[in-house]
């Protein structure tokens, strides 16, 4: 209780200082949040993506069907290859274009057999798709495939993520720097107290377990404000993008709830350890 007793204490020594120091945890721990929602969310989109990716290849006539698709399935890399045959290909396109029926009779079906192509590893399509265009069977130019989108996807979601992590680290030492000069006011404040409480043989730990608290209350108070508006928001922005795009992954609620349990923990450490770091050198420094 003395230790609690003192951390509040502190609070009020200093206040502008802690309050300075606070906002800027919240705000550091809002897009800490924020930001790593955010890729993660991307990359769900980009697995999503990338579990829906198929090669399509359109067949020469006279081409041996069956042989190719043996051939085919028998790469390591295929999961599964479907044939679409001329006609089946025809019938669904009179579906969708009920007046092309009126011609069918009078026209020969143009459409090529199609193999649609699965495989276990998405990263492998265009190396499969290279594959397939080599084929007598198939030849150049008749292989399809949306690996382009999908690649330029990762190709941003990569160099999202490489500024995202900048900004958080730049993010994090804000934070830890600022809990370390809070702490540093407060045993600026209490630093005759403290000399009194050595040389009557309080310990080391128990002069800084005061300060170790009230760094732990900055943070973790800071990241539970975070938290409030982080999920708010993204539940907010996320229900919006449902409504539009249905089909679009959001993040779940036992995900939000690692993400903030993840936040809390990053709160505590940076709270404790920069409390700790900075009572442990100004001690040192000042040889109380």
């Amino acid at each position: 209780m003395y230790a609690l007793a003192q951390a509040l204490r502190a609070f009020r020594s200093h206040p502008t200082s802690a309050l300075a120091t606070l906002t800027t945890a919240t705000v550091s721990f809002s897009l800490l949040f924020l930001v790593g929602l955010l890729l993660w969310n991307l990359d769900r989109i980009v697995g999503s993506l990338e579990s829906e990716l198929e090669i399509v290849a359109y067949l020469k006539d006279g081409a041996n069907v069956q042989a190719t698709i043996n051939k085919i399935r028998s790469w390591p890399e295929v999961e599964s290859v479907e044939l679409i045959t001329k006609d089946e290909a025809l019938a669904t396109l009179q579906l969708d274009y009920p007046y092309l029926a009126e011609a069918a009779d009078l026209i020969q079906n143009p459409l090529p057999d199609t193999l649609k192509v699965r495989l276990i590893d998405p990263a492998l399509t265009r190396q499969v798709a290279r594959k397939l265009s080599q084929l007598s069977a198939i030849g150049p130019g008749n292989v399809e495939y949306g690996g382009e989108v999908t690649e330029r996807l990762v190709r941003f979601l990569s160099g999202l993520r490489l500024g995202a992590n900048v900004l958080i680290l730049l993010l994090i030492i804000d934070t830890f720097f600022s809990v370390m000069g809070t702490i540093r006011l407060s045993i600026e404040n209490r630093r005759e107290q403290l000399r009194v409480m050595l040389l009557v043989g309080a310990t080391s730990g128990f002069v800084r377990l005061p300060f170790l608290l009230e760094g732990l209350i900055l943070t973790i108070s800071a990241a539970l404000v975070a938290l409030a508006i982080g999920n708010v928001a993204y539940r907010y922005v996320a229900g919006m993008l449902q409504s539009l795009l249905p089909f679009l992954p959001v993040l779940s609620p036992p995900d939000l709830l690692n993400a903030s349990l993840g936040l809390l923990a990053l709160a505590v450490f940076l709270g404790f350890f920069g409390a700790w770091l900075s009572v442990r050198t100004y001690l040192k420094d000042t040889e109380l």
